[in-house]
């Protein structure tokens, strides 16, 4: 094999191995680490506390449907190590969500985690981007699975007249969310507003006004 060929093998192993080293949290190192949440010193995670029990890996935190009287009119209820400590390392969560009829999960990203949800009512329009801008979408029922890749933007929203409920499973213990909207029209400190309307190619009007009906309630 020339040096060429075994570069490029080497490349491919190498490729291999840091996209199974960053497909998820980094392994575990003992049985168990209990996150102890009142320790404000972190390290990619939580400090492992002295003392634990049962209770640390039980929660139930999405035993119930949670209140879609919002401006999206979803609500997503987690079930990661903030709720269930006992998860810290194990590089796993739940969470679950639900929409009222008409509500929509709007674009948004997991930066640490692929999704994967399980629809236990209703019916949802759901869908992601890939980073070609290709849309992946799919109309899914009751009983039905659907995957959105790490990272990439995706949706889930209830066109039907009745509510919808889904669960989701998560490959991190905390993956993290990133709403589109949110991010760019209600940070704090905010984006300029020339930022914004050299992006979207609107005027300063509109920007202010998209601003103003995402800002936190107060």
């Amino acid at each position: 094999m020339s040096g060429f060929g075994k570069l490029v093998v080497i490349m491919a192993v190498l490729a291999i191995s840091l996209d199974k080293a960053s497909a998820g949290d980094p392994d575990m190192l003992q049985d168990v680490c209990v996150a102890d949440l009142t320790n404000s010193l972190t390290v990619n995670g939580y400090l492992c506390k002295k003392n634990f029990s049962e209770i640390d890996f039980s929660s139930m935190a999405i035993a119930k449907a949670g209140a879609t009287n919002n401006t999206f009119g979803s609500v997503v209820t987690g079930a990661n190590v903030m709720k269930v400590p006992g998860l810290n390392t194990l590089g796993v969560s739940m969470a679950r969500i639900d929409y009222a009829p008409g509500g929509i999960n709007p674009p948004h990203t997991h930066p640490r985690a692929t999704e994967m949800i399980f629809v236990l009512e209703g019916e949802l329009d759901v869908g992601f981007i890939t980073t070609s801008n290709v849309l992946i979408s799919k109309h899914i029922v009751k009983g039905e699975v659907f995957a959105f890749p790490r990272g990439l933007v995706h949706f889930q929203q209830n066109n039907g007249d009745v509510p919808a409920a889904v669960v989701a499973g998560f490959n991190s213990q905390l993956p993290g969310t990133q709403s589109i909207a949110t991010t760019l029209f209600a940070s704090s400190p905010s984006v300029p507003d020339h930022v914004l309307t050299k992006t979207f190619q609107v005027g300063t009007k509109e920007i202010q006004k998209i601003k103003s009906r995402l800002a936190p309630k107060k």
